[in-house]
């Protein structure tokens, strides 16, 4: 553009400049950010993940009234939330039985009906409330929507467990 030209063609070229310059910055400022967050993401869907896993391994063969086959259904979240991780480049190796959370443990460990009862409730309960601060954490929406899925399975599933429904 030379000096000579229209004052209104300098204003929209410098006015170009700047959007161009605006839009630059904000690429190079909201990628870090993006990566930040699917980061985050990852780190919570691989946490998630190791506790369906743990939760499955505490529930291989047990049969509670009403809950069907919780292992298998705990298997099935862990597939879910494999595929979310995998979308992000990530992955992680499944658990071993050394690795099992607290309520999990409790569970597998469980010896007698009222026992097992009990510590189902609890890793339920513990289980409900790791997805909660999931779901709040989680940025990403098909992963939010895959995390609230199994967030609505498992207070299912702690309903289901519920005095009334157990004593059936």
């Amino acid at each position: 553009m030379t000096r000579h030209a229209a004052p209104e063609a300098r204003l929209a070229a410098r006015l170009r400049r700047r959007e161009l310059l605006a839009a630059v910055l904000a690429a190079g400022l909201t990628a870090p950010a993006t990566a930040l967050g699917e980061d985050r993401d990852g780190d919570i869907v691989t946490a998630l993940i190791a506790r369906e896993e743990a939760a499955a391994y505490a529930y291989r063969g047990l049969r509670l009234p009403g809950l069907g086959d919780p292992a298998g259904q705990d298997g099935e979240h862990v597939k879910a939330l494999r595929t979310q991780l995998q979308a992000l480049g990530r992955g992680t190796p499944p658990i071993g039985v050394d690795d099992l959370d607290a309520a999990a443990r409790r569970l597998s460990e469980a010896s007698t009906r009222d026992d097992r009862h009990a510590a189902a409730v609890a890793l339920e309960i513990d289980l409900l409330a790791r997805y909660r601060e999931a779901v709040l954490g989680l940025t990403e929406p098909a992963i939010l929507q895959t995390v609230a899925t199994v967030l609505a399975c498992h207070a299912q599933r702690r309903a289901l467990l519920s005095p009334a429904s157990y004593s059936q």
